[in-house]
């Protein structure tokens, strides 16, 4: 999965700068509405094919985890 690709898209998603979007940068810090948080994923998840669950999602906590998830699950439906 490109992650410069993905980064761009979330932060269109997000109204955030790129920039901002590091592996550590933690997902809280960026999205303060809980329900933009979940149309991001949603969007995300349209993107770039790729299906997540709730239980997936609980132990996500930065832009990295989040790349990683995405690229994990990409590998499983692949």
């Amino acid at each position: 999965m490109d992650r410069s690709k993905f980064k761009k898209a979330m932060s269109e998603i997000i109204k955030q700068p790129v920039e901002r979007l590091g592996d550590d940068a933690l997902l809280s810090n960026l999205v303060t509405d809980s329900f933009l948080l979940v149309d991001m994923v949603i969007e995300l998840q349209e993107e770039f094919g790729v299906f997540l669950v709730q239980e997936d999602l609980k132990e996500v906590k930065s832009v990295g985890n989040l790349i990683e998830l995405f690229e994990t699950k990409s590998r499983e439906t692949a």
